[in-house]
């Protein structure tokens, strides 16, 4: 289990409101030390900002330098070699995230044996009869993929309830404990948009898939206000530690925004985010009534639905069947009729729909949506609607979702996470859109990157490696997957700078280093332009800004207060 000591040692404010007076704060400072790739195609480099109140008022190359001191500027040396607009992520799950810091983790296990094992070690280090939770199991990464099953997790767990997302999400693993206090038994129908999967004689085996997931997690104990509150705060501090500034949250409840909103007025959670609210809920039925909302660095723009599930649980909806199990095409987690309902009501009120939509046959029916949605419209909307991962498409949908303006917000990292499995899911003729930024890029899409985490790493490093590398981090294999949808490095910081700043209106001033910008910068210790691709991931982040404010990784012995 990640530790939260070391969480809550992640960073060193030193330019907050905490750490400056309010003359400091309102300093004419000069940012300098690194180079800075500014994001503006006319002039990508300089080498120091100009920064009053959080914003940027000049750009600066060395020769103005001197010229800015003589006129009374503050000179603030910033660590490292290269600093770029501060990265954010586009897909991601704050709450989520900070949960599974305090629970079984389950990431990067190679065996069924080793994930009961980190089960049985964690139950042993917390006593009692609550629920052990956890999340990071993939099946795809065992010597024998087979499903694991209720039996195997009661043997581990027998007198305590037990339940273990999967990877991604979209299946959940119980022991029998759980499936009892659910009352879920062979008698117990799948509910609309998931599946129970069941033996021979059909006993429930333990694993539920996509919304047959929620017959547990109704009955598993819902947060504290204060565990909510911990888990926010210590995903925030580890967020801007990793060098993000800004989060695309997809699928928050009332709850959660409102804790983020209260945390955010203390001063305990410095992210900028842009928050969609989960579909179905309190928060979007109020959304609906009163549009987009905004509480300082918080944004709530839009709302989360899903149409399909994930590939590797089978649950991503095909137009034809899965290569390695024939009788089924994956499932409708949301039928298309309440979704064409449900997104033109979201475009009417000014949101911004995010549909999840991974299997063909559910990106071209969301496409399909869009384009009437948009069409009904009487203007264009302000933010365009969102299609989230869209890892499998036919080439035809790739050019009509660029021809139609829609945002395309993909995780490279889920292209090296599933390539050893997914062409077995596939075949090999179904690969030509798969996993395809480059071909979304060449056609003139809006493309957004994210990690989606905590189905994979918050670190960033890990997302601009796999979108020019489409390797593993052992550099396999060799020249990459599919490596004709590689981007170049420039490309792929702007995936995670400029275009999400532009995917949530905010291109004026998030996302590029200009005058009349937020000073949002990550630093990193050496310039990723002047080294290898393979280096990316052993270039530390050494700073984070956000609106001016300097984050700093903690020195040896030290602890973040």
């Amino acid at each position: 289990m990640r530790s939260l000591i070391v969480l809550s040692a992640a960073l060193i404010l030193l330019a907050s409101c905490a750490a400056s007076s309010p003359r400091e704060s309102a300093e004419r400072l000069v940012l300098s030390g690194p180079r800075f790739w500014t994001g503006d195609l006319q002039h990508p480099w300089a080498d120091a900002l100009v920064v009053e109140e959080g914003r940027i008022v000049a750009v600066l190359d060395r020769r103005a330098i001197g010229r800015e001191l003589a006129g009374g500027g503050v000179v603030r040396q910033l660590p490292g070699a290269f600093a770029a607009p501060a990265l954010a992520d586009a897909h991601a799950h704050i709450l989520g995230y900070g949960k599974s810091l305090d629970r079984v983790d389950l990431v990067g296990a190679a065996s069924l044996e080793e994930v009961l094992e980190r089960v049985r070690a964690f139950a042993a280090a917390h006593p009692g009869k609550g629920w052990i939770l956890g999340r990071g199991w993939d099946q795809n990464d065992w010597p024998r993929h087979g499903w694991p099953d209720a039996d195997r997790l009661e043997q581990v767990v027998p007198d305590r309830p037990c339940a273990l997302s999967r990877i991604d999400g979209h299946a959940l693993w119980v022991n029998r404990t759980a499936l009892a206090i659910a009352d879920i038994d062979g008698r117990t129908p799948d509910p609309p948009g998931g599946a129970i999967h069941r033996d021979p004689s059909g006993r429930p085996t333990g694993i539920l898939i996509d919304n047959a997931e929620q017959l547990i997690e109704s009955v598993i104990p819902p947060l504290s206000s204060e565990q909510r509150d911990a888990a926010l705060e210590a995903a925030a501090r580890a967020l801007v530690a990793a060098g993000l500034a800004t989060v695309h949250d997809m699928g928050v409840d009332r709850a959660t925004w409102q804790a983020m909103v209260r945390l955010a007025s203390a001063g305990r959670f410095p992210l900028r985010v842009f928050a969609y609210a989960s579909a179905g809920g309190p928060l979007h039925r109020s959304l609906l009534e009163s549009g987009p909302r905004s509480e300082g660095r918080l944004d709530l723009v839009g709302v989360k639905f899903y149409a399909d599930g994930a590939l590797g649980s089978r649950g991503a909806r095909l137009s034809e069947p899965y290569s390695d199990q024939g009788d089924s095409r994956g499932l409708w987690v949301t039928d298309p009729a309440t979704l064409r309902k449900s997104i033109g009501e979201a475009l009417r009120a000014g949101l911004q729909p995010a549909v999840h939509a991974i299997g063909d046959e559910a990106n071209r029916v969301v496409i399909d949506i869009f384009i009437e949605a948009l069409a009904d419209l009487p203007a264009p909307p302000s933010l365009p609607p969102r299609l989230e991962h869209a890892q499998i498409l036919d080439p035809a949908d790739i050019r009509r979702a660029a021809r139609a303006g829609i945002v395309v917000s993909m995780q490279p990292t889920h292209a090296t996470s599933d390539m050893p499995w997914v062409e077995q899911r596939l075949g090999a003729g179904r690969l030509a859109g798969a996993y395809a930024w480059k071909s979304f890029l060449d056609a003139g899409a809006r493309l957004v990157f994210g990690s989606d985490f905590p189905v994979e790493s918050i670190d960033p490093r890990r997302g601009l490696y796999a979108a020019v590398t489409r390797q593993d981090r052992r550099g396999r294999p060799p020249g990459g997957w599919l490596a004709e949808q590689r981007v170049d490095l420039a490309t792929a910081f702007a995936a995670m700078t400029s275009a999400p700043a532009a995917a949530v209106g905010r291109q004026a001033d998030l996302g590029r280093l200009v005058e009349g910008a937020a000073c949002d910068l990550t630093v990193f210790a050496h310039d990723p332009f002047e080294q290898p691709p393979r280096k990316l991931l052993d270039n530390p982040v050494v700073a984070t800004v956000i609106d001016g404010h300097v984050f700093l990784p903690p020195r040896e012995g030290e602890r973040a207060p």
